[in-house]
């Protein structure tokens, strides 16, 4: 796998951050959640009653109760039991506060309605000062606790006489539920359980705040952090249980939404977005005119976004036109400037993307939308390397992007930036400092401080791109560490393309080595589902190695027409149609097959210096220089050599350094002078020594083919200048190595 495969992948990850930017509820028709007063709500108050008046509490008393009470108030309705269970964790350990919250249960329980009434009075008194005016109260009003203190002692009040009756009925059964399950079970040893698991779904009862609290917290962490969000099954059940509690909650329609895009199921999606809007959609008799436009135009501007997420360009095209109708009808700018931003990403034409994304630019930071402009700086950016801009204006656009991103503390977009920077140098192919700006994409996301971390897909590109330098470099194992971690990281898609791209290009590289065909091509097809260029590209080095050249030659011509071919695409296409060409037709009809490639090969080195792709300009000169050589110039061939061999050697991995020594000593040999004896002999030894590099570092990737043929060719030339002992040597080496692998050696023709 060449370190050349891993080009501006990036551009993925800006229209997955696009998507989700422009994918919000609209909050400003959002219905009220109803939160209503529940008997583990009011055992929760009696928790915090009993801790604010004991005295008597050791510091991990109180970091634990801190601990336990946030989870509390945060979690859906637990049985009395579960709640009991979690007191009683070595987690949390607050047995005594646990003793006393069962206490007062059993008073509620013997003493009746009263006892309720007085456990309220008690609360208030919580927050009033016991002594004198300037002493502090056991609770603090304006603290976490204090606040949801009162709001229960508000909810308390709000209640009618039959309604604090039903109340007390729904404690009796709370605690009657406890002794229950007690004959069955001794609570002291028992643990808590999940209570997303499925022994809890019915039991599961939401507030209002908790679900907004939870929905928020989902959704954050699937946009930015998706490892740390519930996996997709149980995100769909914990969805499932928001929705028997409140069925009109539109967040939970939209977090469902989200949880689809991320496994790829579209009906599930389109669904859940339409169930959203539905529930956001205002009564004609109870709303504004303005109202109702808003959410119309932003949920016909979230179904574009959908349609785009499944590369569906033409619906979305449609659906984003209704958003932009509505939109200027409305004079709401920022929709519009929203949608504007889409349709530069939609639109197909080459030639008109640039004008729109510079608008785009301009017009978001005028109405002050700044992840719409740092977005459209990245893709501004993209867009000139694309267009075969200079490089420094590419990576002057992307210096304001960092300006902007780091003034308002866009940690997404920072993270896109450095993956941007490495796809960038890797598409001018400069591979070290590619890797550079992907590990400080990992350096920026790591540390102990870090309250706000990017996972998203620049993250994923980051891991695959140390992971492709090492399998380069021949560190195997160390690369199967690395991409075992992104597997782990990142399961889901967009970003398990990313690495499964990787992991299969790795595999066929690996059979290829091995000449298993049959293998390699079924790999070769699979990447169709992640790649189709890099699949057509991978077949035609399959069928360059088993010889089947036609059906190479009919893969070549599908790139060459495919609509969306790149430069990069082109030219390693020109490559393997050069190659397949040597060795098919050379030595039939040697000068005008090596005229032909050698004109295909400078057409791929002019569209490599227009694009500034220098090491694809070092990889077509050296196979000019295989040609040269080939047609007997081995001056000209060996001045091509020097021209590029700094470049492969400074930014190729260890194969493409390989051929590139081997090369350079096979051009040295075959320009050495025939006369004096003596300077032959020294410069075929020079050669031969080049050769000794090449197959150090074809053993470090276990290219034996390529080792066979370097062995070969030293035997060869050590006769030539009659060292018979190292001959032998090379010639026992061959003998082993073709007794150990059944590997043919590769054809000379081929650089």
């Amino acid at each position: 796998m060449s370190m050349n495969d891993n080009r501006l992948y990036a551009i993925n990850d800006i229209c997955n951050r696009m998507s989700k930017e422009f994918v919000t509820v609209d909050g400003n028709v959002r219905k009220i959640q109803k939160e209503t007063l529940t008997p583990y709500k009011v055992a929760t108050v009696i928790l915090i009653k009993e801790y604010c008046n004991d005295t008597t509490k050791v510091i991990m008393e109180r970091r634990n109760f801190c601990l336990a009470s946030l989870k509390l108030i945060q979690s859906a309705d637990m049985e009395l039991d579960a709640l009991l269970n979690m007191l009683y964790e070595p987690e949390y350990a607050l047995h005594r506060f646990a003793d006393r919250l069962e206490i007062n249960l059993d008073a509620v329980h013997e003493k009746g309605i009263d006892q309720l009434l007085d456990l309220f009075d008690n609360l208030r008194r919580l927050m009033e000062s016991k002594d004198h005016a300037l002493s502090l109260p056991a609770l603090s009003r304006n603290s976490v606790l204090g606040l949801y203190v009162r709001r229960m002692l508000i909810f308390f009040e709000k209640l009618a006489f039959d309604q604090v009756v039903a109340l007390y009925n729904d404690m009796e059964k709370y605690v009657v539920k406890k002794i229950d399950s007690l004959e069955n079970s001794d609570i002291s040893i028992s643990k808590q359980e999940d209570f997303f698991g499925p022994d809890n779904k019915a039991k599961t009862i939401w507030g209002g705040r908790q679900a907004e609290l939870l929905v928020a917290q989902q959704a954050h962490a699937l946009q930015t952090d998706e490892h740390k969000a519930l996996p997709p099954v149980e995100l769909r059940v914990l969805v499932q249980d928001l929705l028997k509690s409140n069925p009109y909650n539109a967040d939970a329609h939209y977090l469902s939404y989200l949880n689809c895009i991320r496994v790829n199921d579209f009906c599930g999606a389109v669904d859940s977005l339409y169930h959203c809007f539905d529930r956001l959609a205002p009564l004609e008799n109870r709303s504004t005119p303005e109202d109702r436009s808003r959410t119309f135009r932003y949920a016909a501007l979230n179904l574009a976004v959908l349609h785009a997420q499944f590369n569906h360009k033409e619906v979305a095209q449609y659906a984003l036109k209704e958003a932009i109708k509505l939109a200027q009808e409305a004079g709401d700018n920022v929709c519009l400037q929203l949608a504007h931003s889409w349709m530069s990403y939609l639109i197909s034409k080459e030639n008109k993307k640039g004008s729109l994304i510079e608008r785009s630019v301009g017009k978001a930071s005028l109405l002050g939308i700044t992840h719409t402009t740092g977005l459209s700086l990245i893709s501004h950016a993209h867009s000139y390397a694309l267009e075969a801009k200079n490089p420094p204006q590419v990576f002057e656009i992307l210096m304001k992007s960092d300006m902007l991103n780091c003034q308002h503390s866009m940690s997404d977009l920072m993270s896109v930036t450095f993956a941007e920077k490495s796809a960038l140098w890797a598409y001018y192919g400069k591979m070290e400092m590619a890797s550079l700006c992907g590990q400080l994409l990992l350096l920026h996301n790591t540390g102990d401080k870090k309250q706000h971390m990017f996972n998203g897909p620049s993250t994923c590109q980051a891991i695959v791109t140390v992971a492709n330098m090492l399998i380069e470099f021949g560190e195997y194992a160390l690369a199967d560490i690395v991409l075992a971690h992104a597997k782990e990281r990142f399961p889901n898609s967009p970003c398990n393309k990313i690495w499964m791209l990787s992991e299969q290009l790795h595999i066929l590289t690996q059979l290829l080595r091995q000449e298993k065909w049959g293998e390699a091509e079924a790999v070769a097809r699979n990447i169709s589902s992640l790649d189709q260029l890099e699949s057509k590209l991978r077949l035609v080095e399959v069928c360059l190695a088993k010889g089947d050249f036609p059906k190479g030659l009919e893969h070549i011509g599908a790139i060459e027409e495919h609509p969306h071919v790149t430069p990069p695409y082109v030219i390693r296409a020109a490559l393997l149609s050069s190659q397949i060409t040597c060795v098919s037709s050379l030595l039939d009809n040697g000068t005008a097959i090596a005229t032909n490639c050698i004109m295909r090969l400078c057409s791929a080195l002019e569209l490599a210096a227009q694009n500034h792709l220098s090491y694809y300009k070092a990889l077509v000169k050296m196979h000019l220089a295989n040609i040269q050589l080939l047609m007997g110039l081995p001056v000209l061939a060996l001045n091509s050599v020097k021209d590029a061999i700094p470049t492969v050697l400074g930014h190729g991995g260890c194969y493409d350094q390989g051929r590139a020594f081997m090369l350079y000593g096979k051009c040295l040999i075959a320009s050495a002078p025939e006369k004096p004896f003596e300077a032959r002999k020294e410069i075929i030894l020079g050669g031969i020594k080049s050769l000794s590099k090449a197959q150090e570092l074809f053993t470090k990737v276990n290219a034996i083919a390529k080792i066979k043929s370097i062995v070969h060719l030293q035997a060869v030339f050590y006769n030539e200048i009659n060292l018979l002992p190292e001959r032998n040597q090379c010639a026992f080496e061959f003998r082993q190595m073709d007794e150990q692998y059944l590997m043919t050696p590769t054809d000379l023709f081929l650089y």
